[in-house]
């Protein structure tokens, strides 16, 4: 079978509410309680985890059932297959799931490994209330859960909490899960979005980590044999895992600055390659773009924060006014933390993330004419961005702060559309694409690359010049002389250094190849130069 549902965290501070809903009142009052206790199991180097299984034994009620799943691509569903065993203590036995597409993967992936390398890592005991609730697309069962994760045995046994709320397809849509999450999870209740399974959650635990890995946001690469809807699917389907998991993690209150990062990079990617797809028309995809440029911005200053604090230049820095003044404390300030979990944990930002997933559980569309599914049309949004920041370039001494800036963000906009579409004939080379058009695209994309890089150094220095003339200025107006004289120095630190990038990027920048972009046509709203 295959499983369709999604998963969110739920606040202390909602679970009352939350907890009543599923149990509903009056005629609605269908709810049922049971306790589940499993055990999950994997290899010592997680080989199950990293291949996208999940692989348990679960006590239901006075009933065993072994369960395997499968990995979510598209943030709802999963291949499952679930074996009842009856009410003995059974052992586990993968063939149980030797007919079943997931348990054939499985046994694949055993075959490559060490015979009986398969171990109970952790344990669940959760309470889980569950009520059935009819929609106008499909039925859909409603699963609170609320209970713990466990690890180790004694002195050592280590436990986190759990408290989630499964909203899972019965019969019907996909959209019926979707509809729910949006009017209840999301609206109602504020609850975020848990991409992090209690599986993942458990292994976590059993290796005694706070944090999830990281979810890159890689490279994404359209060919020219894909239509438009191709394209789109491409590009959500690989921004989910790093936008939607990575915010995750951040929601639960622990991360690492990584987590921070690799979303704003899939945020950025996303947000590119939907204003690549979107006609003039498109108003959802221009929603899904807008929604992404947003979120990028809000949590601009978290990220900001966070390059201020790991910049390599910083450590130099403060060893440097500790060996002026040995005897003074405290040493130059960072700026505070933002709340980046609060800035995800919103409605807005709950209800987007919820659009993409229903964007990926859309049924396939008819086929459309040629002409609407031509990728190559996305080259003629990229000759304008190309000149927008071509036009930059040129006057690049010219530029203060804010423009480099803005030039900095133009150059990853579209160095991101050109690793898009860097295989789709089109744009200056024609409709072939030729060794030596690739060559040329690999050179300039390099070319942008890099000056996009000294840009990004040079900002992070002129951050820290601006956040240090702020703390003279207030060091001065409250009279407090170890500020004063701790921005100052910073200050003088910090100078001679954005001198030297600034040369750098100019020079980066000086390198782009002023290739003459292809003739567009009349813009579109998603291709303003802008």
């Amino acid at each position: 079978m295959t499983e369709i549902e999604l998963r969110f965290q739920i606040p202390e501070s909602q679970w009352t509410a939350v907890h009543r809903w599923v149990a509903g009142t009056g005629k609605s009052a269908a709810a049922a309680e049971e306790r589940l206790q499993a055990a999950y199991f994997d290899t010592a180097e997680r080989d199950l985890a990293r291949a996208g299984f999940a692989l348990r034994l679960r006590r239901e009620g006075e009933v065993w059932v072994q369960t395997l799943k499968g990995a979510a691509p598209d943030g709802m569903t999963r291949l499952e297959h679930n074996v009842p065993l009856g009410a003995e203590t059974p052992t586990l036995d993968v063939a149980r799931h030797a007919d079943h597409p997931a348990g054939q993967a499985l046994q694949a992936l055993l075959a490559t490994l060490p015979e009986g390398a398969l171990q109970a890592l952790f344990r669940t005991d959760i309470t889980r209330l569950t009520r059935p609730l009819r929609t106008r697309y499909g039925l859909v069962e409603l699963a609170l859960d609320r209970g713990a994760l466990l690890a180790g045995e004694g002195e050592t046994l280590r436990s986190t909490a759990v408290a989630e709320l499964e909203i899972e397809l019965k019969s019907g849509q996909a959209r019926a899960v979707l509809e729910v999450a949006r009017q209840w999870a999301v609206e109602r209740f504020g609850l975020s979005l848990e991409l992090r399974t209690k599986a993942l959650r458990g292994d976590l635990l059993a290796r005694n980590l706070d944090c999830a890995p990281v979810a890159e946001s890689h490279g994404i690469h359209w060919t020219g044999d894909m239509s438009r809807d191709d394209a789109l699917h491409v590009l959500l389907r690989d921004c989910l895992e790093p936008v939607l998991g990575n915010a995750s993690q951040i929601v639960s209150g622990r991360h690492q600055p990584e987590h921070l990062h690799q979303l704003r990079v899939a945020l950025r990617r996303l947000r590119t390659g939907l204003r690549l797809l979107a006609g003039e028309d498109d108003v959802a995809l221009h929603a899904l773009a807008d929604g992404a440029g947003q979120l990028s911005r809000r949590l601009t200053a978290a990220r900001d924060a966070d390059a201020q604090a790991q910049a390599p230049w910083r450590a130099a820095m403060l060893a440097a006014w500790r060996a002026e003044r040995p005897s003074a404390a405290p040493e130059p300030a960072v700026s505070p933390r933002v709340d980046v979990a609060g800035l995800i944990h919103t409605r807005e930002v709950q209800g987007w993330m919820l659009a993409i997933i229903g964007w990926l559980a859309r049924p396939e569309p008819e086929h459309a004419p040629e002409s609407e599914q031509d990728l190559s049309l996305v080259h003629e949004r990229i000759a304008l961005w190309r000149a927008a920041a071509d036009k930059q370039l040129k006057r690049f001494d010219r530029l203060d702060a804010e423009g480099r800036h803005h030039l900095r963000r133009r150059l990853r906009r579209l160095r991101l559309a050109m690793e898009l579409a860097f295989a789709v004939p089109g744009g200056s080379e024609g409709r072939r694409l030729s060794k030596k058009a690739l060559e040329a695209r690999g050179k300039f994309l390099e070319r942008v690359h890099e000056a996009a890089q000294k840009l990004g150094s040079l900002n992070d220095l002129e951050i820290g010049l601006s956040q240090a003339r702020e703390e003279l200025a207030l060091a001065m107006a409250s009279s407090d002389v170890p500020a004063a004289a701790r921005a100052g120095f910073s200050l003088g630190w910090l100078r001679p250094r954005q001198k030297q990038a600034l040369e750098k990027a100019a020079k980066a920048a000086r390198a782009i190849p002023a290739l003459k972009p292809a003739k567009a046509s009349k813009t579109s709203k998603g291709g303003k130069a802008g």
